[in-house]
């Protein structure tokens, strides 16, 4: 029941806090089937909230053993389909706790249910698939012994964030085709450790075909700037929040594998381009942000212009609770994988509280009902005001300037889908006119 709640609440949260949310490969989850869901992690705990709201079946979760020492947590965990698994640093007598929890994990395949696990091991904000710890297989072959006739699948799920520690960004989660365990293979005393050794190996090259993977991470900065080129030519809609189409994924990761496999010699060419130009839109007071912001029309300005003030009092009524919800997320973050983290689950919470303040306001008589219902009107609109904000460019032009980056040799087959490919002066040229 109370994860059932708990869903319909962060659900909810999840479509404000983010801009676009792209489910992709759902189908592979299927009702009535053990499922190991064996996923990246870039980010603290967004992507498990994300997956239990969007996802078809109901998962369980194995987490860090120390936040259930808690004793107000603790039910909450429990109650939300949460396992403990302790560390080395959490003392020995907690991991003699961890048999009992991978017991009970062993009892929600046997169970013919779904078990996240981020078989990374570790978070990191990275784009690219680190390597892979052995447990998810520990655990298929821990059930696979009690049940040889159960089948087991590994689904590789991919989490792909533009900027999990910023406000009103993308998600992209793509669920991948299943791996069907060999029962008779992983628990064979002969041939468990060849299967392992190859089923981790399986596992992670399906990860990756799902994640957008950079190996060249040195190469991470230029690739941003490469994904700004592509959405000046290639904006996305607002609508709808959440879609299931992997269209941007797809081209994002077709952008990362050309850069990895770009000669050295090509990379510093586009390098000094980009540079040369992004010189070029800050003397001209822009940049590659501004350049993927349409030009606003005659409707555009009529949103913008009616819809400044009631956005405003949206924002001014919800400044108290999601201003300490910021304040606290950056004091207590202790890493930028667990900011954004931080910051969504503190900006609930203080919502929620700000809200029952109101309530008791109302239920003592201080403040009229229709202030309260007034609130949320206006946050819910604010909220949406600002994505359509974000949207346009109300004033001047974008860029001004003369010279852009060039489109000739053999940097107009590297990246066929962006502006790179095409003569970039007259695209931008045309974009500002």
């Amino acid at each position: 029941m109370l994860y059932k709640i708990f869903k319909v609440i962060v659900t909810f949260s999840l479509k404000l806090y983010f801009r676009k949310i792209d489910l992709s490969g759902l189908p592979y989850l299927s009702e009535g089937k053990a499922q190991i869901l064996a996923s990246n992690h870039p980010s603290g705990f967004l992507e498990p909230l994300i997956m239990a709201c969007f996802f078809p079946r109901p998962l369980y979760f194995l987490v860090r053993g120390d936040v259930f020492e808690n004793r107000f947590l603790k039910p909450v965990l429990t109650g939300t389909h949460q396992l403990p698994i302790y560390r080395f640093k959490d003392g020995f007598s907690k991991l003699r706790e961890n048999k009992s929890s991978m017991e009970a994990a062993s009892q929600v395949l046997l169970d013919k249910k779904c078990l996240l696990i981020f078989a990374e091991g570790s978070t990191k904000s990275i784009k690219m698939v680190r390597p892979l710890q052995k447990g998810f297989i520990r655990l298929a072959a821990d059930a696979q012994s009690s049940n040889p006739e159960l089948p087991i699948e590994i689904v590789p799920v991919g989490i792909n964030f533009s900027d999990s520690t910023k406000f009103a960004g993308d998600v992209m989660v793509r669920v991948g085709k299943p791996v069907l365990v060999d029962s008779a293979s992983i628990i064979s005393g002969s041939e468990s450790a060849q299967y392992t050794n190859y089923l981790l190996q399986n596992t992670y090259e399906k990860l990756q075909e799902n994640v957008i993977h950079l190996a060249e991470q040195s190469r991470l900065k230029v690739m941003e700037d490469v994904f700004l080129l592509e959405k000046i030519q290639n904006s996305r809609p607002l609508h709808p929040k959440v879609s299931h189409d992997d269209t941007f994924l797809q081209t994002s990761k077709h952008i990362a594998n050309r850069m990895d496999a770009m000669e050295e010699n090509i990379f510093l060419e586009l390098k000094e381009e980009l540079k040369d130009f992004k010189k070029e839109l800050k003397a001209s007071n822009s940049g590659l942000e501004k350049l993927t912001l349409k030009k606003a029309g005659i409707l555009q300005y009529v949103v913008f212009i009616l819809g400044l003030l009631p956005a405003f009092a949206g924002y001014l009524l919800h400044l108290m609770p999601l201003g300490l919800a910021l304040l606290l997320a950056k004091k207590n973050a202790t890493s930028k994988e667990f900011f954004g983290s931080i910051r969504f689950v503190l900006s609930i919470v203080a919502v929620f509280v700000y809200y029952m303040i109101l309530i008791s306001l109302w239920a003592t008589g201080i403040l009229p009902g229709y202030f309260i219902l007034l609130c949320v009107i206006l946050g819910y609109f604010a909220r949406y005001y600002y994505d359509f904000w974000q949207e346009f460019v109300y004033w001047g032009k974008p860029f001004s300037g003369g010279t852009t980056i060039k489109s000739g040799g053999d940097l107009s087959q590297i990246f066929p889908n962006t502006l790179v490919k095409i003569c970039i002066r007259k695209k931008f040229n045309n974009a500002i006119s």
